[in-house]
């Protein structure tokens, strides 16, 4: 069965920054789905810095954590940053266990997140 996850991309403070809200569980069975909604954002070079707001991802697996390191890779081409904030506990236990963020920026808090563009 299928898992949920929905994405909500929003504004930043400024035209070059979005935010991504994902909303659920990110795993093999969606990740399709998340690349199809995102590849249209990811393509448009204006957009220098992705904040993805992970407080209601309740859930990632090898599959997401793959896909972020993905679109930390294409953004980084164009010397542009993929930020991740606000990670629940389990979620921000697989971030850390397998060492991404010692590759991708990581805040605390949206906020804190959007204040250090």
């Amino acid at each position: 069965m299928a898992s949920e996850l929905s994405v909500i991309i929003a504004d930043g403070p400024n035209p070059a920054v979005k935010v991504v809200t994902l909303v659920g569980e990110m795993d093999e069975s969606n990740i399709e789905s998340v690349r199809g909604q995102l590849d249209t954002l990811l393509a448009d070079l204006s957009v220098v810095h992705l904040v993805f707001d992970l407080a209601q991802l309740e859930f990632i697996n090898s599959k997401g954590i793959g896909y972020l390191v993905s679109v930390h890779t294409h953004l980084s081409k164009d010397k542009r940053v993929l930020i991740l904030a606000d990670a629940q506990e389990a979620v921000m236990d697989v971030i850390s266990l397998v060492g991404l963020t010692t590759i991708i920026k990581y805040f605390q808090t949206l906020d804190e997140a959007l204040q250090n563009l």
